[in-house]
């Protein structure tokens, strides 16, 4: 009697324990947004140093917001509050705020 009650108690374990609903805690952390986009244009709000703060719609379907944008990718142009510029990023959007971005390039539009 107690090997059968050893025998059920074990497949009962076993049964729990793999049909337990468990998560890799890695992606319960990554708030990162993917998006087809590669590019977007805004307008530089504020300069700090090699960064900007430019109000753009990165993506369709999402209100106007403020994108953290690294300048130092390109050293060829002088940026100031105002100017009119096109960011190509990686496509990964951090979800902070502002929004950050791995800017791969940023030149002036007219």
């Amino acid at each position: 009697m107690t090997r059968i009650f050893k025998a059920l108690a074990i497949i009962v374990l076993l049964t729990i324990v793999g049909c337990s609903n468990s998560t890799d805690r890695s992606e319960e952390k990554n708030n990162d947004i993917k998006t087809e986009n590669s590019s977007f244009v805004g307008i530089i709000k504020k300069i700090n140093g090699n960064s900007a703060i430019v109000s753009a719609k990165v993506f369709e379907g999402n209100p106007e917001g403020d994108v953290f944008v690294d300048l130092s990718v390109n050293n060829d142009e002088t940026f100031q509050v105002g100017d009119k510029v096109k960011v190509g990023f990686d496509g990964t959007i951090k979800e902070s705020y502002p929004a950050q971005i791995n800017t791969l390039s940023v030149e002036l539009v007219d």
